[in-house]
């Protein structure tokens, strides 16, 4: 979007009348990059608006917002969480609990419901490649119990660490997938003695490989 688009959210957002000084704080830049990208008309992303509105909720006191992200298409508010990582390698400890608000399209979810929940996460490693790359945002449908649905992709943890793998569910099992076919990616199997260790925290349903 063109820098008056994106200020034009942002003050309809605050209800205040911002800076370009105020937009270099929010991004972490400096004021004259700013006014290089406005006069070269270079455009802001979803990214640098979320980040803005972020800094501006804060600054501000304001509650969680509703703009109108793409007025041509749906968004659903989601809970994003940028310092958690499912690990698509080794396994990655969950390093914070800190959230934002973000407004996903309703077009990114494989299926939604309204009555589930849904948050963003990121993801680390290739593992999941070529399906999911490393720091793709994974968009999680939280788990409500039942079957392991076999072959899809679920973020669980496993003693203390947090994976995103693809599940099948034997009798006295889970095999635990890779999509990457390298030899060193090769299945892990989770024995029956070790079932309740397994936490699934919920079902990949869509990815945000064009909004990092």
């Amino acid at each position: 979007m063109q820098y008056y688009e994106f200020l034009d959210r942002l003050q309809k957002y605050t209800n205040q009348k911002i800076s370009q000084a105020e937009i270099a704080e929010a991004l972490n830049v400096s004021q004259s990059a700013i006014a290089k990208r406005v006069s070269r008309e270079s455009d802001f992303t979803l990214k640098d608006l979320f980040k803005a509105i972020s800094y501006f909720k804060t600054k501000y006191n304001l509650q969680d917002y509703s703009l109108d992200i793409e007025s041509d298409e749906e968004t659903i508010p989601v809970d994003y969480y940028p310092e958690v990582f499912g690990s698509c390698g080794a396994g990655k400890f969950v390093i914070s609990e800190q959230k934002e608000l973000i407004q996903v399209p309703k077009r990114l979810f494989k299926h939604f419901s309204p009555v589930k929940k849904y948050s963003v996460i990121n993801a680390i490693g290739d593992s999941m490649s070529p399906n999911i790359h490393d720091k793709d945002r994974l968009i999680v449908e939280h788990w409500e119990g039942g079957q392991i649905k076999d072959n899809k992709v679920y973020v669980f943890c496993y003693k203390d660490e947090i994976f995103v793998k693809r599940l099948v569910k034997n009798i006295d099992e889970i095999i635990v997938q890779s999509d990457n076919p390298d030899p060193m990616y090769r299945p892990r199997y989770i024995e029956k003695e070790d079932m309740n260790n397994v936490l699934i925290v919920g079902e990949i349903v869509g990815l945000m490989r064009d909004m990092r």
